[in-house]
C-alpha cells in the first residue's frame, strides 16, 4: 500500500527528523540568556539496507531512521559560560522549517496523485 512504500517512510522520517530538530533549535534560542547553558545540537541519518532472504530469493529493503541529540562543548563561550549563537540557531531553526514544509508538500502531492487515480480510474 501507499503508506508502507520505501518513499513514504522516507518523507515521513524526514518530517519527523525536522520537527526534533525545530524543537532542538528552539529550546536552544530559549536558553540564550541562561548562564553556562551549552547548546545541544541534532544529528539524523536515513539508512536503507538490502538484504537477500534466502528462502525465497527476493530482495528486501530495510529503512531505518536514526536521531542523536548531543551537546555542542568545543565553541566559542560567551562570558556567563553560554555558548548559543543566536544568528546560526535562526539560520538552523528556519532551515528545519523549510526542509519540512518542503516534504510535507511532496508528501501531499503524492497522496494527491494517488487520490487522482483512484477517483478517476474505470476498473473493469
Amino acid at each position: 500500500m501507499v503508506f508502507d512504500s520505501l518513499q513514504f517512510k522516507a518523507m515521513e522520517s524526514g518530517i519527523k527528523a525536522m520537527s526534533v530538530k525545530q524543537q532542538v533549535h528552539t529550546h536552544n534560542i530559549a536558553n540564550m540568556d541562561t548562564p553556562d547553558y551549552k547548546m545541544k545540537t541534532f544529528s539524523f541519518k536515513n539508512t536503507m539496507e538490502n538484504q537477500m532472504d534466502l528462502s525465497d530469493n527476493k530482495d528486501r529493503v530495510e529503512y531505518s531512521f536514526q536521531a542523536e541529540v548531543g551537546t555542542k562543548d568545543n565553541v566559542e563561550v560567551l562570558v556567563d559560560g553560554n555558548n548559543v549563537d543566536i544568528e546560526n540557531e535562526n539560520l538552523e531553526l528556519y532551515s528545519a522549517y523549510i526542509q519540512q514544509a518542503a516534504t510535507i508538500q511532496k508528501m501531499n502531492s503524492v497522496i494527491s496523485d494517488y487520490r487522482y487515480v483512484l477517483t478517476n480510474a474505470s476498473f473493469k
